[in-house]
């Protein structure tokens, strides 16, 4: 039977973050994921990375993480993270209280804030209502998750690891109450197989329940899901947030030639209830009208929505969403539930996924003797592109695409220049809302710059192909071709990855039939109304 230390379940952020680190401490692991890379609760959030003054009145502590993190990543992560900054605004109707309550906070945990004038506000963003009696500059930040996964993914299998994607545990065994190994199967190819380890991590976000319940332990995990809400355009520059205490929809998030508006707040019973119910859009975009007032011009693209998975003690009795904590909790289940070599890591935020990862690996760390420092609050994800690449790039390459190629690929952008080199056809663009081009789709999946991409959604997530205004309109099908094309996919898998890429693509759009938007989905029948022959708008 193969042999690995650590088995790590989840890849969202904070599963790729623990087995990064690990193996930058020089643990041998292995990490499972039933579907792809930031699939679950990681890929489906606003993308914010937050500076903690959401916090800062109700939980200083978890304010305080926020910023330091905010700065870790700023420093180590640039290339994932637009630095757009944010702002908080005060209506006339807000509660006065709050704004005291708030800088106090803010103070408190660190977070640098500068009080902006209503004409400042209306200067930076005038598509905020100029109804705002007071407002402070915060350093929030939009980051890209889906990058930010696959670099955490990738850096650990350069020092050693291993990360297997539609891979699910389907069971952990164990001896005498010690972990022993999981077995898992492909979900692809449904082969299975056997891995004996040492300590098991459970890093499953909403599913976390679900992975513990495969060793008879409980643990309370309210499943809590938000739904948002995609524009084709930037509604504003930076990120903007209600002054007042967190609601639904009292938020904007901009980030690349889109925004995001989220989000509600609505506990349900398992973690892929995700469908948003009836006049849920028209819900939030009611609420985010008091502040954007002329959000009902703006083209929706999108809606969809994420699972929070918020941890609650088994002797708390669960409330709403929103009054339960968003930070962290680390169990040790040898001293929860005399289980030596189970570990969970539930709750939590995407901004504080690094330091998670850490509390997490320095745990596993005691458990096997090993004493080594943690380095990832120092180690760059990715170096930049060098300014020699950058030139021979633009050779081949419009500005816009390798401005948008450079940011993606950093260091590896010479990688891209090298196939279009050695064959101009390279060059074409397959997305054009995105600029990914032939070559960087080709790398994507054959795996040479990230973890191998298994689908049409897989490229998408690694090169943001299909993610833009047109969501996958053209650029899916021209993908579909471009594999095909390798030779990977043969003719009637080739048609059901675009089937099966254009059904998801088609439900966060058909919820949100306004305006425009029905242009679209029109167009997206006519196109695919064969391959997609079991929906309709």
């Amino acid at each position: 039977m193969a042999r690995t230390q650590v088995v790590v379940i989840g890849g969202g952020c904070t599963g790729t973050g623990i087995l990064r680190d690990l193996a930058l401490r020089g643990i041998p692991a292995v990490l499972f994921e039933t579907r792809d890379l930031s699939h679950g609760a990681t890929g489906r959030c606003h993308g914010l990375l937050h500076s903690g003054a959401r916090y800062a009145v109700r939980d200083i502590d978890a304010a305080r993480e926020c910023i330091e993190e905010n700065a870790i990543l700023k420093a180590t992560a640039a290339c994932c993270i637009e630095d757009t900054g944010g702002m908080f605004v005060h209506l006339q109707q807000d509660d006065a209280e709050y704004v005291k309550q708030f800088v106090s906070g803010c103070n408190q945990a660190g977070i640098g804030i500068a009080e902006l004038s209503p004409r400042e506000v209306q200067e930076r963003e005038p598509n905020v209502t100029t109804k705002i009696t007071r407002a402070y500059s915060v350093p929030d930040a939009h980051i890209d998750v889906f990058q930010l996964t696959a670099l955490n993914a990738q850096d650990a299998v350069d020092a050693g690891a291993t990360v297997k994607t539609y891979s699910e545990v389907t069971a952990i065994k164990t001896n005498n109450r010690r972990v022993r190994g999981v077995r898992y199967r492909d979900t692809l190819t449904g082969e299975e197989g056997e891995l004996a380890c040492e300590v098991v991590v459970n890093a499953a976000g909403p599913w976390g329940a679900l992975v513990a319940a495969l060793v008879g332990i409980e643990v309370n995990i309210v499943c809590n899901r938000g739904s948002l809400v995609i524009f084709n355009q930037r509604i504003t520059h930076g990120t903007v947030n209600r002054l007042k205490v967190p609601g639904d929809c009292d938020l904007i998030v901009p980030g690349g030639p889109v925004s995001i508006l989220g989000t509600t707040s609505i506990n349900v019973a398992h973690p892929e209830i995700m469908d948003i119910n009836p006049g849920e859009v028209d819900y939030m975009l009611g609420l985010a009208a008091v502040t954007f007032p002329g959000l009902h011009k703006a083209r929706i693209i999108r809606a969809f929505s994420g699972i929070r998975p918020l941890y609650s003690p088994k002797a708390a009795v669960a409330g709403g969403g929103r009054e339960i904590s968003r930070n962290f909790v680390l169990l040790d289940h040898r001293a929860e539930d005399e289980l030596e070599g189970f570990v969970s890591i539930l709750g939590g935020k995407l901004t504080t996924y690094r330091l998670m990862a850490q509390v997490t690996t320095d745990l596993v760390c005691r458990k096997l003797a090993v004493n080594k420092e943690c380095v990832t609050h120092q180690r760059v994800l990715r170096p930049p592109a060098k300014r020699g690449s950058m030139a021979e790039a633009g050779q081949y390459l419009p500005l816009p695409a390798l401005e948008k190629a450079s940011h993606r690929l950093g260091c590896n952008l010479p990688l891209v220049v090298d196939k279009i080199r050695r064959d101009p056809l390279q060059a074409e663009i397959i997305c054009e809302c995105e600029f990914v081009t032939r070559a960087e789709l080709e790398l994507a999946v054959e795996g040479r710059i990230t973890i191998p991409a298994r689908t049409i959604g897989d490229i998408g997530r690694r090169t943001r192909l299909g993610l833009g205004t047109c969501q996958g309109n053209f650029c899916g099908y021209k993908a579909m071709l471009a594999v095909y094309e390798q030779g990977i996919w043969r003719g009637e898998q080739a048609r059901a990855e675009l089937a099966n890429f254009l059904k998801e693509r088609w439900k966060g759009q058909q919820l949100v039939p306004h305006g425009k938007q029905n242009q679209q989905l029109a167009l997206s029948r006519q196109l695919y109304e064969q391959t997609l022959n079991c929906v309709r708008p």
